[in-house]
């Protein structure tokens, strides 16, 4: 059958655009042609398209999707120059949608970074941004919980749970975390903070959920160093019958089981923020130190068993590529044994370039990606390193920044190479179409919405003809 007009031939021969978010049509660094380092008019050169016009024959389309299909296979998505509730909502909608993560029952950990004041702590901003758009999920009945383990440093009133409007620069200035949920309480919705602790015992933890709250622990030997993860169990603060379980799902107290019908989705919510040279940045491979526990300090141990911290950048003997290579590879094993995030969103609306300590620029930057290595080597490149006037961030030189990224990548998590990187871009500066555009109006068109062909057309025209 063919198709009877030039958009539903464009669906009939390219039907992965419309169905895949994050198909072959690719964003890095601005438009496919830049991926393979080509004008717009060489792409179409190159790949046999007449440049003259951009039409809409079957011909034209299957040999653009044949293009298309060459391109990498990880996508970070980045949203620039809006607020925190304008970034949080695009970048949703570029990732595919809040309910492509999380279904309408589920419970949603957001694990945030809270360890340090001011630009220190996820923005909280952000956090709100996010959970809105959750809570927008028609008949949302699930729970969700902020949280995080700030370890054994920091002062009361300056941790993202409970900032004072002092301990707040370059964050979101109306709420802390606590406040912020007290809010969405107050509003009736299923929102609350959850505050992991080190666990005090130097035993094994604990195995499930049936022995009460508690950190279940895995021991191995990392390059022959005694070493430890561990991830949290812990009581729901909203259903007194809940005890959640990050790995398995939450578990019924009453019953005894693990509820079939409600699964536990967790998402990491790092900052962006230079940490020192010999780690690099706080983005979201640094985010698990605050999933684990980390006994006695950044040096300290568990009984004879290092921890994430002390088993890597405080390792001593060991250069600093070394240890940061090893915290990264702590990372994709934590992914593999214990849980892997749905999604990592950084929340980059300042940027604390010259540290937690010092002033940051706001850079109105929120990024998403799948996996945090990648992640990480978008954030530096487009966002922090460019702050810096040096190199001590740039992510292609051998240095700690970049070790501790490979790191994660080796181990099987992730990429840091930007041929296999589709970065998809927003700024709302300079607004323009993109592929994702494109997804949603086909998708809209074809399910007899308020798309018309018009529509799709002209936004495939402006994605092709616009730099």
């Amino acid at each position: 059958m063919i198709p009877d007009s030039p958009v539903k031939a464009f669906v009939v021969i390219y039907p992965g655009f419309c169905n895949r978010i994050g198909g072959p049509i690719n964003d890095h660094h601005g438009k496919i042609w830049n991926q393979f380092r080509l004008s717009r008019r060489e792409f179409l050169r190159r790949f046999g398209i007449a440049s003259g016009a951009i039409t809409f024959s079957p011909f034209f389309l299957d040999r653009f999707s044949r293009a298309c299909a060459q391109g990498p296979d990880v996508k970070v998505f980045l949203v620039k120059n809006g607020d925190h509730m304008q970034n949080t909502a695009k970048i949703w909608q570029l990732a595919g949608g809040t309910s492509r993560y999380i279904a309408s029952d589920d419970v949603v950990i957001i694990k945030c970074n809270g360890q340090w004041p001011d630009r220190g702590y996820t923005h909280t901003g952000c956090v709100k941004g996010v959970i809105d758009k959750i809570l927008e999920i028609p008949g949302f009945s699930g729970e969700i919980h902020i949280c995080d383990n700030v370890q054994t440093y920091g002062s009361a009133g300056e941790f993202g749970f409970d900032a004072t409007p002092g301990k707040r620069t370059d964050n979101w200035p109306d709420h802390n975390w606590n406040s912020l949920a007290a809010a969405y309480q107050a509003a009736g919705k299923p929102v609350a903070t959850k505050r992991w602790y080190n666990e005090p015992s130097t035993g094994g933890g604990i195995s499930g959920p049936a022995e009460g709250e508690g950190w279940v622990r895995e021991f191995f030997s990392h390059h022959d160093i005694p070493a430890f993860l561990s991830y949290p169990i812990y009581d729901s603060p909203i259903t007194g019958d809940y005890r959640i379980d990050p790995k398995h799902g939450a578990w019924s107290k009453s019953s005894g089981q693990y509820l079939t019908d409600r699964k536990v989705v967790v998402l990491f919510l790092p900052t962006l923020n230079y940490h020192s040279g010999y780690a690099g940045i706080t983005g979201a491979v640094k985010c698990f130190f605050g999933s684990t526990e980390i006994h006695g300090g950044i040096g300290g141990k568990l009984g004879e068993y290092y921890q994430i911290h002390s088993a890597t950048y405080q390792h001593a003997g060991n250069s600093e590529n070394t240890n940061a290579y090893r915290a990264g590879e702590l990372t994709a094993r934590y992914m593999h044994n214990q849980y892997a995030p749905s999604l990592f969103i950084t929340c980059a609306m300042y940027s604390g370039h010259d540290g937690r300590w010092s002033s940051a620029v706001e850079t109105k930057t929120v990024l998403a990606c799948t996996n945090p290595a990648s992640l990480d080597y978008i954030a530096c490149k487009q966002v922090i390193s460019p702050l810096r006037g040096d190199s001590v961030l740039d992510p292609d030189i051998d240095q700690p920044v970049r070790r501790q990224l490979l790191g994660c990548a080796d181990g099987g998590v992730g990429t840091i190479d930007p041929a296999r990187i589709e970065l998809v871009q927003y700024d709302f500066d300079n607004p323009s179409a993109t592929r994702i555009d494109i997804d949603n109006a086909i998708l809209d068109l074809k399910s007899g919405g308020a798309t018309t062909e018009t529509d799709v057309k002209n936004l495939i025209r402006e994605y092709m003809e616009t730099p």
